[in-house]
């Protein structure tokens, strides 16, 4: 869609305003996801760091399944070490933690970058400033700011996931020249493994690409490579799971409950993130808003799908304490309803009541998009053996999958662009307001 000069401005002023406000902020140490600054969640990296930098690579490795916190020697995080292993071999600039920091910054200046050229790849015949001003919105996510600003782990596992679609993408839609196919398939095979690595929560992503190339016109001795390349690029991480005897290293698997325990009151929780990043989204669809949640409530078989909710608003009654739970994480509306409200029925009535919005939110967006369940479907799933539900295990992985891996049609204009900006401007603002006033 082509956009008059005056929006062209706009959206140009737009782009520039997400730039300016990343480099501000990683001038200024904005901390607007509550983990950054060299006494937080830094603290856990440089350790791990350390460990693989002053230690044989065997070595280091063990002490991800083998703790020693009695010599500080111990590895603290829940995803694997291959980011760790990589910076040892790779990174120049680990030297201090200034410039340790300073490198993460710039490796994560990708991540804007590669998100356009996966929006230009996925719609072509849309204005480019349109698809800049979306890239660049990223910029705006306080959970990817926080962890380019402090040298934290999540981004790399959204660069993985960028090159995956980029290289899947090529991969469908080019000839049958031996070369191109052969190139191509081990690189999607390679970050799609990848993602695994940096984010196990990810594995979505690998499976995505291998039933995308399972059921394509592709002959059938790629699709064996391409299982034969997963299988191999999975025995590493086999072989992590036998030493730690767990999906997630060793210092981590206890204490977050991976496999003892299924939360199901992280599917309310979990309901309210994805359909706050799902909701800009209606507006790129080709009906008005109001169009949309009218056509959605005339289809009798939405009435069976809402229905669930109030199942599960029944298991909640019986069987969920509010009062006992620990008020970790749990995403932004748990937070309005403890800021907001002293009381915690009141609280709890706010949130039940945020469940039901946001599943028919969820709802809406997902249509008749069979893919697209099956994906929200898996995060739900995800939510409910982990422990605690974040909601930066969501921000901003869903919004760029959302305009990539996600099927759902989207008509790009200005109006959803510049409604996407302000909407992300004002979690920004507000997650910066909370956390200064947390931790000051």
């Amino acid at each position: 869609m082509r956009i008059s000069s005056h929006y062209k401005s706009i959206s140009l002023l737009l782009i520039l305003l997400s730039i300016a406000s990343f480099f501000i902020g990683f001038f200024y140490g904005e901390n607007s996801a509550g983990g950054g600054t060299l006494y937080h969640d830094f603290n856990n990296v440089w350790r791990n760091l350390q460990i693989f930098l002053n230690n044989d690579l065997s070595a280091a490795i063990d002490f991800t399944a083998n703790p020693d916190r009695e010599t500080n020697l111990f590895f603290q995080s829940s995803r694997t070490p291959l980011i760790y292993i990589l910076h040892k071999f790779f990174n120049p600039f680990t030297g201090n933690k200034v410039s340790f920091i300073n490198s993460v910054f710039i490796i994560s200046l990708s991540v804007p970058f590669l998100f356009y050229l996966c929006l230009k790849q996925k719609f072509q015949n849309d204005d480019n400033l349109l698809l800049v001003l979306i890239a660049t919105t990223v910029c705006l996510s306080p959970f990817f700011r926080t962890s380019a600003y402090w040298g934290l782990e999540e981004n790399y596992s959204i660069i993985a996931l960028l090159l995956t679609f980029l290289f899947l993408n090529q991969f469908l839609s080019n000839d049958n020249s031996l070369w191109k196919n052969s190139y191509q398939i081990f690189l999607v095979a390679l970050f799609s493994s990848l993602c695994i690595y940096f984010d196990q929560k990810l594995a979505i992503i690998p499976l995505i690409c291998f039933f995308c190339i399972f059921f394509s016109n592709k002959t059938i001795n790629l699709k064996i490579v391409l299982f034969l390349l997963y299988f191999i690029f999975s025995l590493p991480y086999i072989y992590l799971i036998t030493i730690w005897g767990s999906v997630i290293p060793t210092g981590d698997a206890s204490g977050r409950g991976i496999g003892s325990k299924i939360y199901f009151n992280h599917i309310g929780y979990t309901s309210t993130i994805i359909a706050f990043y799902l909701l800009p989204f209606l507006f790129y669809k080709k009906n008005t808003l109001l169009d949309q949640i009218k056509n959605f409530f005339k289809e009798k078989k939405n009435y069976y799908l809402i229905s669930l909710f109030f199942i599960y608003f029944l298991y909640l009654l019986i069987f969920y304490d509010y009062d006992s739970e620990a008020r970790l994480g749990k995403g932004f509306i748990h937070k309005i309803a403890i800021l907001i409200f002293e009381e915690s029925l009141i609280q709890e009535i706010f949130i039940y009541f945020s469940f039901f919005i946001s599943w028919v939110i969820i709802l809406i967006y997902l249509e008749n998009n069979f893919k697209d369940k099956l994906v929200i479907f898996y995060f739900f799933i995800i939510s409910i053996i982990i422990w605690p539900i974040l909601q930066e295990y969501f921000d901003p992985l869903i919004l760029i999958m959302g305009f990539t891996f996600l099927n759902t049609k989207l008509f790009i204009d200005y109006r959803g662009s510049i409604f996407l900006f302000l909407y992300l401007s004002i979690l920004l603002i507000s997650s910066n307001i909370y956390y200064y006033s947390l931790l000051n």
